[in-house]
């Protein structure tokens, strides 16, 4: 009872995650529907490959006539800081044994939220698993709303901008609720803002998320270095 009442923690521990995806996805489906891509596509691409940011660039990229070769160079690069998470996850893990099939459905979102929380988790496994698999349901149920039912949406204004503003609502809870609670994170989320802040400025803001967390990804990992 102990793994199942971890597991339904871990997808408690998601709903504020799901709630972020949801907008998110059914905005990805409704495009991508209105571009005439097949729905067996659209969906494969949520259930998939299940990153948001290039899922939009490969369906522009599909769009603009790219090659395949840029396609794939642009999503590896879009995506590369993937290969940061599981080494810093690993740290706060009792076992990783078992833990490889989950590592494809750690987005951004999962991995801030159990950098916040694994630490307080006695069952770690389970909650993990609970916590990764609602956030990926939640991602390509909602694009599979916006295939079939985005038209009716698309009617309302205001819920088209709470759309596009619940992803950046999402990482602003998340950073927030990391500040607060985990002090060692403080230096690095001043770095990443202030990275992104200037990313905007100088008129980047396209990549400002990106570059931003890479920079507070290595600012921590910099931090973590020296402080041993």
């Amino acid at each position: 009872m102990k793994n199942t009442q971890a597991f339904i923690h871990g997808c408690q521990s998601a709903l504020p995650i799901a709630l972020g995806y949801v907008p998110v996805a059914i905005a990805f489906g409704m495009a991508a529907a209105a571009a005439d891509l097949p729905i067996w596509i659209i969906i494969a691409m949520s259930v998939f490959i299940y990153a948001g940011a290039s899922q939009f660039l490969l369906f522009a990229s599909i769009m603009s006539g790219a090659s395949v070769l840029a396609i794939v160079g642009l999503c590896a690069l879009l995506d590369s800081r993937h290969l940061l998470y599981a080494p810093l996850m690993k740290r706060h893990l009792k076992s990783s044994q078992g833990m490889i099939w989950v590592a494809p459905l750690i987005t951004d979102e999962v991995f801030a939220t159990a950098m916040a929380k694994l630490d307080g988790i006695e069952r770690q496994k389970p909650w993990l698993v609970g916590l990764a698999v609602v956030s990926w349901v939640s991602w390509w149920g909602g694009t599979i709303l916006g295939i079939f039912g985005g038209k009716l949406l698309a009617n309302y204004p205001i819920m088209s901008a709470t759309m596009n503003f619940a992803f950046v609502a999402l990482f602003v809870s998340l950073s927030t609720h990391a500040f607060l609670q985990e002090p060692r994170f403080r230096p690095a989320l001043i770095v990443a803002a202030i990275i992104a802040v200037l990313c905007t400025h100088f008129g980047h803001g396209e990549v400002a998320l990106l570059v931003a967390g890479f920079a507070g990804v290595i600012a921590q990992f910099v931090l973590d270095k020296w402080r041993r």
